[in-house]
């Protein structure tokens, strides 16, 4: 006999022997037995615009972890469900709602109303986010806006404002700023700075094949690392998309260069002494993004490699992070970055568009950014302004 069970062990396990017989002995009446009942939560209606290409709302990277599918096969994992999706294109849309079960609405804003926060997933709409998503801001629904977030400094702006006058949340993130290996990189520079040792310069590399759809997440890790206060930046390629279509010049190779004033992380320390960060651009090379820190003490190596295995690997590990941040700013309404913050990134993103375009890759500084200064879209022509009225 076990002496070292408890009474209340005792009595748990007479319970159970006694559910078990009350079970057989309804059975054997005919009756059926009683089913396990699980605690339920309300989930939260959530809206998704910009469903089809160049879209990470597509090519099962977000939403068969909002709307599980077998691609996730953990289940449920969130509070979110998207409930109701729009796509300039109807068919998609409608595509769209068969495969992830929600409803298909005929209009941009006919979500208002029906859903606790909107994920505008796609890159082809970025020059049209300050017009598509400016009712959902003006009815306080928390709006996730994805990279790069406008096309001009005067858009991105009237998007923030209509925000902050209604108090809406917004968020503007990438995955990059995420991945453990930002959070360690962030770590290691702050341990720099404790220790009194100057940052004397950065290499880094990143994923990508254009700058605005994937050349900018390698952009997002360094200022999550660095921070902003960014003087001057370029972008040296020799075009800025991955094909020669729309009348974009193909890129085969990029290098993006950040001119730091200095560095300043609070309990930690300040750097006064500028340095340089500069990113290659390599498409499909075994990491996703990594960084060389060259110090006074010598250097230090970090990097991100791809995840392998099922793919579920790479959804909870490289995508999920993403998905979560948006589940937290929906749930509490309170925003990872201030607005000042997205509209500074948005900036020096821009910034180095205009390098390129106008400048030849010759560094060009942030400040001097005209707020009319709009970069070129990968489809100018996507949406049709007629819906707009």
């Amino acid at each position: 006999m076990n002496r070292t069970k408890t009474r209340r062990s005792f009595v748990q396990s007479a319970a159970i022997a006694g559910g078990i017989a009350a079970a057989g002995s309804a059975r054997a009446a005919g009756e059926r037995p009683r089913v396990k009942t699980r605690p339920s939560v309300e989930l939260m209606n959530i809206g998704a615009i910009g469903l089809g290409e160049y879209s990470h709302l597509n090519y099962d990277l977000w939403t068969p972890t909002i709307n599980p599918t077998p691609v996730w096969p953990a289940g449920r994992t969130s509070r979110m469900r998207i409930s109701h999706c729009w796509d300039s294109r109807p068919e998609v849309a409608q595509e769209f709602a068969k495969k992830y079960g929600c409803e298909a609405v005929k209009n941009y804003s006919d979500m208002v109303g029906k859903i606790d926060g909107l994920i505008c997933g796609s890159l082809y709409e970025v020059k049209w986010w300050n017009r598509i998503t400016k009712p959902y801001l003006e009815a306080g629904v928390p709006c996730y806006i994805n990279r790069p977030f406008a096309l001009s400094m005067k858009h991105a702006r009237e998007i923030v404002e209509t925000a902050r006058t209604h108090n809406t949340p917004i968020l503007c993130t990438d995955e990059r700023e995420y991945i453990k290996e930002t959070h360690e990189a962030r770590w290691k520079v702050g341990q720099l700075l404790r220790e009194k040792k100057n940052i004397l310069g950065v290499n880094s590399d990143n994923d990508a094949a254009e700058y605005p759809a994937h050349g900018i997440h390698g952009l997002y890790h360094l200022l999550a690392v660095f921070g902003m206060d960014v003087n001057q930046v370029s972008f040296q390629a020799d075009g800025w998309w991955h094909d020669n279509q729309f009348g974009a010049k193909k890129m085969n190779w990029g290098v993006l260069n950040l001119q730091y004033n200095g560095i300043k992380i609070e309990g930690a320390g300040e750097q006064t002494r500028p340095f340089m960060v500069s990113q290659h651009f390599f498409k499909g090379q075994e990491a996703n993004v990594g960084m060389r820190i060259l110090h006074d003490g010598g250097w230090w190596d970090i990097s991100c490699d791809w995840e392998r295995g099922e793919w579920m690997e790479r959804l909870h590990y490289f995508f999920r992070p993403t998905v979560f941040a948006m589940e937290r700013m929906f749930e509490t309404r309170k925003m990872q970055w201030s607005y000042d913050y997205i509209l500074d990134k948005t900036r020096i993103f821009l910034a180095a568009f205009k390098s390129h375009i106008d400048h030849g890759g010759a560094m060009y500084r942030v400040a001097d950014l005209p707020e009319d200064w709009e970069a070129p879209a990968p489809r100018p022509d996507w949406i049709d302004e007629s819906m707009f009225g």
